[in-house]
This record gives structure tokens, C-alpha cells and sequence, in this order.
């Protein structure tokens, strides 16, 4: 097998499994007037604690001006809290409100009891294994 055909097999593979757990989360997302990328980036924010805009788009690999309409969005619906930081004010902070970590918390919630028994089904190899591909697909594809 080449590259790009094991490029685009992991695209394929990736996008399934996006894509299966976005239709999950869509009445979730409905009722809280967000989108899927949205939930990703609270998530990300969720696991991660409070980040810079610069950071946040690093993580989710997003330009830095659409992050921060995204996260504008997100504080509009009381979402997140973006802070200027006083050393230098051209750095936003992003972080949680507590409404958004409710929302998180019960989006989780609902992905842990769906995907439960499935999970658990699997022996400890086999979820190091995926793993140990995941982070050897990551050096093989960052810079870093």
C-alpha cells in the first residue's frame, strides 16, 4: 500500500467515526444552539482548562480569526468567558463558564452510556494498540 492510499483510508476511517458520533450529538447540539464545532471546541476546552485563541486554533487546527468568531458565539450564548489579558491585550483567554461545562457534562454523559458496552467489550491490548496507532500516525504526519 502507498501513502496516499493509507492517507485517504485514514481520512475515510476518521470521517466515519466523526461523522457517527456528530449524528449522535445532533439533538444535543439542537437544544443548545450549537454546532458540532462548537462542541468540539468546548470540549477541547472542557479537557484542557482555560486557553489562548492562538492555542485553542493550534488544537483544533483552525485559523485564528475563525476561532475567535467561533468563541464570540460561544460567549454570546453564555458558553465561555473570553478575558484580555492585562500584560498584553491583543491575547484573548478563552474558558468555561459553568453553563458550558454542564453542557459538556451531560454531552459526555450521553456518549459514555451509548458507546459503554462497545467499549467495554474490548480487551486493554486492543484499546493500546489503537492508541499506539493514533500517536504513530501523528509523528509520522506533524512536524512535530
Amino acid at each position: 500500500m502507498n501513502f496516499i492510499t493509507y492517507k485517504n483510508l485514514v481520512d475515510k476511517y476518521n470521517r466515519s467515526i466523526d461523522s457517527s458520533i456528530q449524528e449522535e450529538l445532533r439533538p444535543y447540539c439542537y437544544k443548545n444552539k450549537i454546532t458540532y464545532l462548537q462542541y468540539q471546541i468546548l470540549e477541547v476546552l472542557f479537557d484542557d482548562g482555560a486557553l489562548t485563541i492562538g492555542d485553542l486554533s493550534d488544537k483544533m487546527s483552525m485559523d485564528t480569526g475563525n476561532m475567535s468568531a467561533q468563541c464570540k458565539r460561544l460567549e454570546q450564548k453564555g458558553y465561555t468567558m473570553r478575558l484580555r489579558k492585562k500584560f498584553d491585550e491583543r491575547v484573548v483567554e478563552v474558558s468555561l463558564t459553568r453553563q458550558g461545562r454542564l453542557i459538556i457534562t451531560e454531552m459526555n454523559d450521553f456518549l459514555n452510556k451509548k458507546y459503554r458496552n462497545k467499549w467495554n467489550s474490548l480487551d486493554e491490548q486492543t484499546k493500546k494498540k489503537m492508541l499506539e496507532s493514533y500517536e504513530t500516525m501523528v509523528k509520522l504526519f506533524t512536524k512535530k
